[in-house]
């Protein structure tokens, strides 16, 4: 069959060389794609003249403050003390020696638990994924473990271990478990079998396989589930320690509110909050751009050329 690809399209001289090429069509035509489009320019064009999202997470984080401001006006401030009033709160609780060593406690018992439920969520998403029968049978127990509220768990954990940190340990894993254990399934379920199938005729390494056919696929997902089961791991833990320990943050909560020190409890909840936002960014955030860079140059799709 005769080659019906479209030649080559010579840049103008007077201008900057257009380093386009021809893309195949279903039909064996090539067709001329300028190399603006190949690099994604042309999605963003004019986007220089938009404001930048972290401008808008400013305006977001002015607005939230603005309201809480003017709402705080009309409240005294053991119903709903104001920035300003938080603000001193927060600085006294740095100044004290006690803030640094209990939010070391709270954040050992959240990573121990969350370390804990990773490796459970992972090998019983795997196991699931390899067997839809045990999958089906172990269904209802994570059904039971969604639907169930963390405060029982917190009870519950009472009961078996006593008032101490396993209560923390054992409710921020089995809080966090279901997650990831469910984004585990459906991760490696979602590896193409085709693509499983060519590695195996070509007899690919196993290295390669899970680098450029596994991980790709289940990285993703695991990562997002991840990062949603450590924002839920320092909350739970919180949650636990309030009721469950006598050291952390949570009882510095539970104290702080059994002597009516609100402002030092919204405090608290801003140490939390810019802290969980931290290990996003700093853990979280450059896994997911290593991963990204990854994916990018593991993509083969771009390749383009005429059909003979």
């Amino acid at each position: 069959m005769p080659n019906r690809s479209v030649p080559y399209t010579r840049p103008p001289r007077s201008g900057s060389p257009d380093r386009s090429a021809v893309a195949p069509t279903s039909h064996g035509v090539g067709v001329h794609v300028p190399s603006t489009v190949l690099r994604g320019e042309g999605a963003t064009l004019g986007s220089t003249r938009q404001p930048s999202r972290l401008a808008w997470h400013l305006i977001g984080w002015g607005v939230i403050l603005l309201s809480w401001a003017l709402l705080a006006q009309s409240q005294l401030d053991y119903i709903l003390p104001g920035p300003l009033r938080t603000w001193d709160a927060l600085v006294q609780l740095f100044t004290s020696e006690g803030l640094v060593s209990a939010l070391i406690l709270t954040m050992e018992r959240a990573a121990l638990g969350l370390v804990v439920a990773i490796a459970i969520g992972i090998a019983w998403g795997f196991v699931n994924s390899r067997s839809p029968r045990l999958h089906w049978m172990t269904m209802p127990v994570l059904q039971i473990l969604m639907s169930t509220p963390g405060i029982i768990f917190v009870i519950v954990a009472m009961v078996w271990f006593g008032t101490n940190a396993l209560v923390v340990v054992f409710v921020v894993a089995a809080v966090t478990v279901p997650l990831l254990t469910s984004s585990t399934t459906q991760a490696f379920t979602a590896i193409d079998a085709d693509l499983m199938e060519m590695a195996t005729v070509f007899r690919l390494s196993r290295s390669t396989v899970i680098r450029h056919i596994m991980i790709p696929t289940i990285a993703p997902p695991i990562l997002a589930a991840g990062t949603v089961a450590l924002g839920q791991s320092i909350r739970v833990s919180v949650m636990a320690e309030l009721l469950a320990t006598a050291s952390g943050i949570g009882a510095d909560i539970r104290l702080a509110q059994i002597n009516i020190e609100t402002p030092d409890i919204f405090a608290y909840a801003a140490v939390m909050t810019a802290l969980t936002f931290s290990l996003e960014a700093l853990l979280v955030a450059p896994v997911k751009r290593r991963l990204s860079a990854h994916l990018a140059t593991s993509d083969g799709s771009k390749t383009i050329g005429p059909l003979n």
